[in-house]
């Protein structure tokens, strides 16, 4: 999956839209996506690529996320709390496109709060 398939993958899927808060001051050779809720502007994921893999950053119950983090390509979330975070190499992960699309939903769902 490319990087722009998975922000329309995310934006069809959620109320959002697509956000890059953390790039203006260009410190960070990361490309942030930051997708945010409509109706609160809280962020449903983080996309973004490191040493040429594309990573998405989700919210999942602790339960959810400590079962998740079995699958090869899931872990504690890059740069967030490490608790509530889960990162996925989206194209280097045993989590299938339908587990993809749950968590991405259960993000969406956690955030709405």
């Amino acid at each position: 999956m490319e990087r722009q398939e998975l922000i329309n993958l995310v934006l069809k899927l959620t109320n959002s839209y697509e956000d890059y808060p953390f790039n203006n001051n260009n410190r960070e050779k990361i490309l942030w996506t930051a997708i945010r809720q409509k109706s609160n502007k809280k962020i449903i994921c983080l996309i973004f690529e490191k040493d040429n893999e594309l990573l998405i950053d989700l919210k999942l119950s602790p339960e959810h996320g400590e079962e998740a983090r079995q699958i090869s390509g899931v872990f504690p979330g890059y740069h967030m709390n490490k608790t509530h975070w889960n990162t996925v190499s989206v194209n280097h992960t045993a989590l299938t496109q339908e587990g993809l699309i749950q968590m991405i939903k259960e993000s969406d769902n956690l955030t709405q709060k």
